[in-house]
C-alpha cells in the first residue's frame, strides 16, 4: 500500500522535492578524440577533443497541473546538461500503472527510466520488463552506502534492478504520557503479541474513551494494517507457481493473526467507534484517544506532534511485535524505486542511472533539511525525520545527517533499538489492493461478529480472492 503521507511529514514528504531540488556532484564525461581529430593535432601540435556521443532519455515528469515539480524538474535537467551536454531530454508525465506497464512495453512506449514501488520488484523483473543495473551500482562510489533493507524489494538472485527513493516498514507509536498517568511501565521495545495485549488491557480505559490499541478498520488500509500480524506470524499473501499466482494467507498464520484481533475485540481493547481509516487513527491517537497505533514512516508521530499538540518526549516508536519471544519484528515494508526500461540501449541505460542518482548524498540534502528543521522551530512545530532513508546511517553522509539533527531540539528522535529489531517484507506484489480490501470485509465481520468461524472466513475469502483476483492475473 502506498502510505498517505501526512500534510507536514518532514523528509518523507519532502524527500523527491529534494533530489529534484539539490545540487549535484562534480562528475564529469570523459571525451574521446577521434582519429581526425588526432592526426590535426599532430600536425598543428594542439588537442582537440571530440565532443561526446549524443544521448536522448525520456525522463518521468509531472502532470500539468503540478507546475512547481515541473519547474523543479527543468531546474535540475539545466544541471545535469551543464555536467553531461551531450545529453538531450525528452519528457514524459506517465506514472506507473501495474495495469498499464504491460501496454506501454509491448508499444516500446514507456520511458527511459521511471517511478514504481516495492511491491513490484520481482514481477517487474520476472516479466524483463526493468533493466538489471548490477554493473552501474557498483560502479557508483555510493554503492556501499546505500540501506540495504531499504533496497532489498529490488535486488533480485543477488542483482540489482532499482534505486530507492524513500521508503517505510510498519511501527507501533506509543503515547507514553497514558501509559505514565496509568502507572504501567512500557513493554520491552523486543516486545511480542502477548506484550502488546498485556499492555492495551492495562491502559484500556472505554469509560474515558481510550482504546488500548488503534487498528484501522476501514478500506483497505484495514487489510494493510493486518498483513502485518499475517507477516510476524510467518505467513504470506501469495505465491507464484508456474506462472499462476496462488493464494497462501488461509495459513495457521492467517489464522493466528485474525485470533489475535477478535481478542483485540472481544476484550474491548479497540475504539468502540473502530471503522477507521488511515487518517481516522492517526487523528483518534493524536487526541489522546488511544494507547498505541499502527503507521508506517514517522507519519503517528508528526500528527500527534504537530497537530495533537503531544509532548515529542511522550512518543516513542516500536518495531512491530514479534510472534514469539526472540522471533523476527516483521512488518510490511513499502516505498519508492526508480528503475530504467530494459529496451533503452546501453548508452541510454548507463546515462539513466546517472541521472537518477546525480543528487543523491549532496550538501544541498542537508542543507534543505536544515532549513526546514529551522522554519519549523520559529512556527513552534516539530520536524520529524524519516527512521529509514535510501542511506546507512552508518555511511559518512549518514553521519553527517544524524550529526545536523542533533544540533536541534525541534527534532524527534527514534530509539536506536527501534532500527536494530524491525524487519522489512514487501507487500504482495500482484494485486495487493484488492486482498487489502476483502481482508478489510474479514476484519470487519470479526468485529461485529461475536461467535465467527474464523477458519471458515479466512477460507471462503482465500477462495474468493483466487478466484475472482489472482486466477485473473496474466504472468508471462
Amino acid at each position: 500500500m502506498k502510505m498517505k503521507k501526512a500534510s507536514t511529514l518532514g523528509a518523507g514528504a519532502v524527500a523527491l522535492t529534494v533530489l529534484l531540488a539539490g545540487c549535484g556532484s562534480n562528475t564529469t564525461t570523459t571525451s574521446t578524440v577521434s582519429p581526425n581529430a588526432a592526426a590535426t593535432a599532430a600536425s598543428t601540435g594542439t588537442t582537440t577533443a571530440a565532443p561526446a556521443k549524443k544521448v536522448t532519455i525520456t525522463a518521468e515528469s509531472f502532470k500539468a497541473d503540478q507546475k512547481e515539480k515541473n519547474d523543479q524538474l527543468d531546474q535540475r535537467i539545466a544541471r545535469f546538461k551543464a555536467k553531461y551536454p551531450n545529453v538531450e531530454f525528452k519528457k514524459d508525465d506517465w506514472q506507473y500503472n501495474p495495469l498499464e506497464i504491460g501496454i506501454k512495453m509491448a508499444s516500446n512506449s514507456a520511458p527511459t527510466e521511471y517511478t514504481t514501488y516495492a511491491t513490484e520488484g520481482k514481477v517487474l523483473v520476472d516479466k524483463k520488463w526493468i533493466a538489471d543495473i548490477t554493473d552501474s551500482m557498483n560502479a557508483w562510489e555510493h554503492a556501499k552506502d546505500m540501506n540495504d533493507l531499504l533496497s532489498k524489494p529490488f535486488v533480485v538472485n543477488g542483482r540489482t534492478y532499482g534505486v530507492p527513493i524513500d521508503g517505510y516498514v510498519m511501527t507501533i507509536t506509543l503515547n507514553k504520557k497514558l501509559f505514565k498517568e496509568k502507572g504501567v511501565p512500557l513493554p520491552p521495545m523486543d516486545w511480542t503479541w502477548d506484550d502488546l495485549l498485556d499492555a492495551a488491557r492495562k491502559i484500556n480505559d472505554p469509560a474515558k474513551g481510550i482504546a488500548g490499541f488503534i487498528p484501522m478498520g476501514k478500506g483497505p488500509e484495514a487489510g494493510w494494517n493486518w498483513t502485518n500480524f499475517l507477516y510476524a506470524a510467518g505467513g504470506d499473501v501469495q505465491k507464484l507457481d508456474n506462472g499462476k499466482v496462488v493464494s497462501l494467507f488461509d495459513s495457521d498464520a492467517g489464522l493466528q493473526a485474525l485470533q489475535f484481533y477478535k481478542k483485540l475485540k472481544d476484550e474491548n481493547l479497540i475504539p468502540q467507534n473502530w471503522a477507521l481509516g488511515y487518517g481516522d487513527a492517526l487523528n483518534a491517537f493524536a487526541q489522546g484517544r488511544g494507547a498505541m497505533v499502527m503507521c508506517g514512516s514517522g507519519n503517528a508521530a508528526d500528527t500527534a506532534i504537530n497537530e495533537g499538540g503531544i509532548s515529542k518526549d511522550d512518543l516513542v516508536v516500536y518495531p512491530m511485535p514479534s510472534f514469539t519471544k526472540g522471533g523476527k519484528h516483521t512488518g510490511v515494508l513499502g516505498g519508492n524505486y526508480r528503475v530504467i526500461n530494459p529496451k533503452s540501449d546501453k548508452d541510454q541505460q548507463e546515462m539513466a542511472f546517472k541521472w537518477i542518482v546525480d543528487e543523491y548524498f549532496t550538501d544541498d540534502f542537508l542543507k534543505s533539511t536544515q532549513k526546514e528543521i529551522e522554519d519549523r522551530k520559529t512556527k513552534n512545530r516539530v520536524y520529524i525525520p524519516q527512521p529509514i532513508n535510501y542511506w546507512k546511517d552508518s555511511s559518512d553522509f549518514g553521519k553527517k545527517y544524524t550529526d545536523l539533527l542533533a544540533k536541534y531540539d525541534n527534532v524527534f528522535k527514534y530509539d536506536p533499538q527501534l532500527l536494530a529489531l524491525w524487519d522489512g517484507k514487501p507487500e504482495a506484489q500482484y494485486e495487493a489492493q484488492k486482498f487489502y480490501t476483502e481482508m478489510a470485509n474479514v476484519i470487519q465481520k470479526v468485529f461485529t461478529t461475536k461467535d465467527v468461524d474464523l477458519k471458515k472466513l479466512l477460507t471462503d475469502t482465500s477462495t474468493k480472492v483466487q478466484t475472482e483476483v489472482f486466477d485473473k492475473v496474466k504472468v508471462e
